[in-house]
């Protein structure tokens, strides 16, 4: 994008790369309302003397805005992922660059050399050079980005100059912006995009009620819940950790607390039938673990969350969770989840309590009213999300870790009869 510094700028729902034309067009007012109240448009910049684009993906309410520049060819080039984590200052959290070594070069082609950028706020990051694409190897380094590279203003609705200095357009500040509308062709048009949304649960009632039937490659039926004991939680501040560690973040423990108390461990599980040589076997797997707060029903699940942690930072799918490397997870009281896992790892030395049946152990200390309840994590080593779930009065119901076993299945009904 070169030449004389006149910039064309259209609003709608998306970008259609195919027709190369704006998708769902819509009026500058109408795009101004949606900023206003956080939902969700697009905006396209074109140079009116230059092939190339920008097209900036906007919602404020998922604190997001994503930009794609395009180049002559209609290829995208350039990817960055922005979260509005202030009121007045954007944070670049992802950035990638694919270098097209020929014309006809496809969009995204699987040799086209990428340079992936990935930071944080805390000043950490790291930077992925791919010189082949997938076709050669690549070299990971510290994200050297000084500050200014990390955060910029939020452009005010009207004033994208913001945008082009975002993209090191040259002499950005200096651009006239020409409004431009585009005729919408046919039925209104849905967006072809969506700001970027972390793992959501799904379905964390049902792995509790017994006879509730899952298909994936099998079919699951879900048993009635494991009791694994009750947990004390003096400080109402809940650890979910593997016991085998040994000091690590998790032990400060959520960010949300609940009262101090002992509270019901349940584990989740569920089996399916299976042949093998000749036989019928029922397999099972423990599915999720729940510290049950309250017996009401809950009606919204949030992330349980460390210090320092931010939903607004994650990418689609991803989530916050716990790391497992010995097929073991556990929950204790924050003031003494270090402590416990230890003498977990000591093992029946330090008193610990074992239940060969189900695999849960149970290591008391007597001392300081507290326990540690561990089991097996579903099918080993991984990282586990950990939901909040709460009542209609916004009060906390339980805590759920989700080993993830049956995340994608779908729901197949009751075996159960009223």
């Amino acid at each position: 994008m070169t030449g004389r510094q006149i910039i064309d700028v259209a609003y709608g729902e998306g970008w259609d790369s195919g027709r190369r034309a704006v998708l769902g067009p819509i009026d500058a007012s109408v795009a101004a309302a949606r900023d206003a109240a956080g939902l969700p448009y697009a905006v396209v910049l074109r140079q009116a003397s230059a092939p190339g684009l920008i097209v900036a993906h906007v919602a404020w309410e998922s604190h997001y805005l994503g930009l794609w520049a395009y180049d002559a060819q209609g290829r995208r080039f350039l990817e960055m992922d922005l979260r509005r984590l202030d009121k007045d200052r954007l944070f670049l959290l992802h950035q990638r660059g694919w270098a097209y070594a020929a014309e006809g070069m496809p969009e995204f082609a699987s040799d086209a050399g990428r340079v992936t950028t990935e930071l944080r706020p805390d000043g950490r990051g790291t930077r992925i050079v791919e010189p082949k694409g997938d076709k050669g190897g690549s070299l990971r380094t510290i994200a050297e980005v000084p500050e200014e590279r990390r955060w910029f203003p939020v452009p005010a609705f009207g004033q994208w100059q913001g945008l082009l200095a975002m993209l090191d357009f040259p002499d950005a500040g200096g651009c006239e912006l020409r409004e431009v509308t585009e005729t919408p062709e046919g039925e209104p048009a849905e967006p072809n995009w969506s700001a970027p949304r972390g793992m959501r649960p799904r379905h964390l009632d049902e792995l509790f009620t017994a006879g509730t039937r899952f298909t994936t490659d099998e079919v699951y039926t879900v048993w009635d819940p494991v009791e694994a004991g009750k947990l004390h939680l003096p400080s109402g501040r809940l650890v979910a950790r593997d016991p085998t560690y040994g000091s690590c973040a998790e032990d400060a423990g959520f960010t949300v607390s609940v009262a101090p108390g002992s509270y019901p461990v349940q584990l989740a599980s569920a089996g399916y039938t299976a042949e093998f040589g000749g036989r019928t076997l029922v397999i099972d797997e423990y599915t999720a673990v729940r510290v049950l707060i309250s017996g009401r029903p809950t009606v919204s699940w949030e992330p349980a969350l460390l210090d320092g942690q931010d939903e607004r930072l994650l990418r689609d799918g991803e989530f916050y969770g716990f790391g497992v490397d010995s097929g073991t997870c556990s929950f204790a009281d924050a003031n003494m989840a270090e402590e416990l896992a230890g003498r977990f790892r000591d093992g029946p030395v330090a008193g610990v309590r074992q239940d060969g049946d189900t695999g849960i152990s149970i290591v008391d200390d007597p001392a300081t009213g507290t326990n540690l309840i561990a089991c097996p994590s579903g099918r080993g080593d991984g990282s586990y999300p950990v939901w909040i779930g709460r009542d209609a009065a916004e009060q906390i119901t339980c805590f759920v870790a989700d080993m993830l076993v049956l995340h994608g299945a779908t729901p197949a009904g009751s075996t159960r009869t009223s």
